[in-house]
């Protein structure tokens, strides 16, 4: 046997191949933007409800449970005795809970409207109800009305 001695030289087959860089710039803003365009459309799409929609959520939810301890605090000092009349509220609850499951409300009020005044479509199972919110200058509640939809 004949052994070889010295630098062996590569055998090469065509052009090396680029190493992986990894994720490009172009790659990396095509990501971004789709990212972006799906939580502008999410944003846009789903409702989330402001302070009004959720303060009259809770009212309506204290309504159908016939207990308006819950949102006690949320009425001015003058509309606080009206909620301990059992019979009233009583007679309220039976109202809204005669439209079944509730849903959620949905904020309505018409441009150009009075100062604290909301109005909204509050949605149930069986249909839907109107609700009038009147804050005061404090942020409580000066009046709350629960109607059918006209």
């Amino acid at each position: 046997m004949k052994q070889v001695t010295g630098t062996a030289t590569p055998i090469s087959s065509g052009p090396v191949p680029p190493q992986a860089r990894g994720l490009d710039f172009r790659r990396i803003a095509i990501y971004v933007v789709v990212f972006l365009v799906v939580l502008f459309a999410i944003n846009r799409f789903l409702h989330r409800a402001n302070h009004y929609e959720h303060l009259a959520d809770q009212v309506t939810t204290a309504i159908a449970n016939n207990n308006m301890k819950p949102v006690e605090g949320e009425f001015n000092a003058l509309r606080r005795p009206q909620l301990e009349d059992r019979g009233k509220v009583g007679r309220l609850s039976d109202f809204v809970n005669a439209e079944g499951a509730f849903k959620g409300v949905k904020e309505d009020t018409p441009a150009g409207s009075q100062a604290g005044y909301h109005h909204f479509i509050a949605h149930f199972a069986k249909g839907d109800l109107a609700e009038d919110l009147t804050v005061d200058a404090d942020g409580k509640i000066a009046d709350f009305h629960v109607k059918p939809l006209n």
